[in-house]
């Protein structure tokens, strides 16, 4: 099995916190939809989880449902 590129891996974890957002904001799959400014079929593919969407466009929806995303870049060795 190949490994999770770390592109993958951010854009999963973007992609639950702004789930759980929908949660919390307890909106319905055409209100997130009109939210993240998604079509219908954009839509159904982001709650199946499939990866087609970049992160850029991802951070575009977050913005859309009040998230602020932030991205930190770090030496692997603990060095800032």
């Amino acid at each position: 099995m190949a490994a999770t590129s770390a592109s993958q891996q951010l854009r999963a974890e973007l992609r639950a916190r702004m789930l759980k957002r929908i949660e919390e904001l307890r909106l319905d799959p055409k209100e997130a939809a009109v939210a993240m400014r998604f079509d219908r079929q954009q839509m159904w593919r982001f709650a199946a989880g499939e990866d087609v969407y970049s992160f850029d466009r991802l951070v575009e929806a977050a913005v859309g449902l009040g998230l602020e995303v932030r991205v930190k870049a770090v030496r692997p060795w603990g060095g800032d």
